[in-house]
């Protein structure tokens, strides 16, 4: 229940329309009790009338009145009740979703790392999907059944005291004994659901983004096995809310007319005359309509809350980087400096960084070199802030990067990186990752420096021709300069390249450099740190540092050290400079 609470305290900006749609909704179900009693006492009234020969003396339009008014009342109010409970719901799950997103953000990449793409997925849909619940099913049912109860005693107070006990008896063992029952034995399966269906969602991700290598390796019929399993848990736990909702609908259908016969018997007995018992036994029948949302709403509690849980969980992960209380602004020089810098990813025996230091000066060109592992592409995390440093001191223009927000640091730079992730929309979309305000004549201008002009005018519908998931309808080359094109878009001082050319033919890489003088001779200031195992890139470089278990073992002009018979002529021993 705690973390029930923590999510209505989040609709709190909205509670001006939740408070709407609970009062329209007890307006709805008086309507409801109002139109079911009355026409019950007109119908009994009239037929007695009739039989005692005072037909003509009874007052018909009195009573056909009060049915009108209420059906007319009951439907309006129905109407509204919709209009303004939805409106909340929607506006609580969109600041929801937001809410999940602002949790997760600061996450990315170290902490969000552990986690499944498909647990992610569910958290941020399903997850935030099942907490409707909570405030469609729960807040506004109990208050209309609230109000509902107490109009029922002061009605039954004036015409039939007696019924009261039978009545509101019954009303509470459906409104509040059988939910407490139904949240019981809804927990377990409705936990069950929320678990099984991340897995699968996760296993049926795992199996279509890497189905060509599990089936290369014989390995899609095990992942189908599991998505299997959990697909089948998740239908067990459907199926068992299934069974209680069937229960829980037949305990409800018999309810109904168990306080109709308690309230007319009670009634008569306390010596009041046919239509009033017909009146309070009406009451009690038409209660039941606030009865079945709190049914409903207890037999989805253990999955509500099982999804609170897990959306809960993932906002209270700690990032690995925090924004300081006072973040400080970024001075105007461009520098980095890197001193005695020492980490270790968490979980792992020795460091990624052991003491490394290096410079880049605005305008400099600098290599960083290194057999797989040694720590290159750590420093590039750090650089970016997606990890802190455990120890040492890492500056831009002279001032600590812990003392500035994640984002102000993060703007100085621009990443390129092997993968060149693109997302799955247009080319313009991608593009605009980097500045969203970017016209699209800066667009052109960032993919003709790029070399990726030509085939994108070649496209279908150049700018805005939809490239697919992760890029796929384009070719690796052609991903690669998409990406190098959004990095000038985004105009940071700093470049960071890492492995920007693997896998690329030498055409294409060459092409590539290319316009990396271009865009770093067009202003003497910007810099590039360039990750990489190719000799070709080394060649735009003028200084090289080379890192052998998280160290600096060598540093100097690219040449130079080609010339030492070191640990650089060892890695590129054909490199002549």
């Amino acid at each position: 229940m705690k973390d029930l609470r923590f999510f209505l305290a989040l609709a709190r900006p909205d509670r001006w329309w939740l408070r709407l749609g609970a009062v329209l909704a007890a307006i709805t179900l008086l309507a409801g009790i109002g139109l079911l009693s009355l026409s019950g006492w007109f119908i009994t009234a009239a037929a007695i009338a009739g039989l005692a020969g005072a037909g003509r003396s009874f007052n018909y339009l009195f009573a056909s009145g009060g049915v009108r008014a209420f059906a007319l009342t009951r439907t309006a109010g129905r109407y509204a009740e919709r209009m303004a409970t939805h409106e909340a719901t929607f506006r609580i799950l969109a600041r929801l979703r937001l809410w999940v997103f602002d949790a997760a953000a600061p996450l990315a990449p170290a902490k969000l790392g552990a986690m499944r793409g498909g647990d992610l997925l569910s958290r941020v849909t399903q997850d935030v999907d099942a907490l409707d619940s909570l405030y469609l099913r729960l807040v506004t049912p109990v208050f209309a059944a609230v109000c509902g109860a107490l109009f029922a005693i002061a009605i039954l107070a004036f015409t039939a005291p007696l019924a009261i006990p039978g009545v509101i008896g019954v009303f509470l063992l459906a409104s509040l004994v059988l939910p407490l029952i139904a949240a019981r034995a809804g927990a377990r399966p409705g936990a069950a659901i929320a678990e099984a269906s991340s897995d699968a969602r996760a296993e049926a991700g795992d199996l279509v983004a890497g189905l060509a290598e599990l089936k290369a390796y014989g390995a899609d019929a095990r992942v189908a096995a599991r998505l299997a399993a959990a697909s089948d848990r998740w239908i067990a736990g459907q199926r068992s809310l299934s069974r209680l909702a069937l229960i829980n609908g037949g305990v409800l259908a018999f309810s109904g007319p168990a306080a109709f016969a308690a309230g007319f018997s009670l009634a008569l007995a306390g010596g009041a005359s046919a239509p009033v018992a017909a009146l309070a036994g009406f009451i009690g029948f038409a209660l039941f309509e606030a009865a079945a949302p709190l049914v409903q709403a207890a037999e989805l509690y253990g999955r509500t809350t099982a999804s609170a849980r897990r959306l809960k969980a993932l906002a209270e992960i700690v990032p690995a980087v925090t924004a300081p209380d006072g973040p400080a602004p970024l001075p105007g020089r461009w520098d980095v400096t890197v001193r005695d810098v020492r980490f270790a990813y968490p979980g792992k025996d020795g460091p990624a960084l052991d003491g490394l230091s290096l410079d880049l000066p605005e305008g400099g060109r600098l290599a960083l070199v290194g057999a797989s592992g040694s720590g290159k592409s750590t420093l590039i995390r750090l650089l970016m802030r997606f990890y802190a440093a455990d120890e040492g001191l890492i500056e831009i223009g002279g001032s600590d990067i812990a003392c500035h927000a994640p984002a102000d640091t993060r703007a100085r730079f621009a990443l390129v990186d092997q993968r060149a992730e693109l997302l799955s929309a247009t080319v313009a979309d991608n593009l605009r990752l980097a500045r969203a305000e970017a016209t699209e004549a800066e667009l052109w201008a960032a993919l003709e420096l790029a070399g990726a002009k030509a085939f994108v005018q070649a496209l279908p519908e150049g700018l805005d021709t939809w490239i697919g998931e992760q890029g796929g309808l384009v070719s690796g080359g052609q991903a690669r300069r998409i990406a190098l094109a959004r990095a000038f878009v985004k105009d940071a001082p700093i470049l960071l390249l890492d492995e920007p050319t693997e896998g690329l033919d030498e055409a294409t890489e060459a092409a590539f450099l290319d316009a990396l003088d271009v865009w770093l001779d067009a202003d003497p200031r910007r810099s590039v740190l360039i990750v990489t195992h190719r000799a070709k890139l080394l060649e735009r470089a003028r200084q090289a540092v080379v890192i052998e278990d998280g160290r600096a073992v060598e540093t100097g002009a690219p040449g130079t050290l080609a010339g030492q018979n070191g640990v650089f002529a060892r890695l590129f021993p054909a490199f002549t400079g």
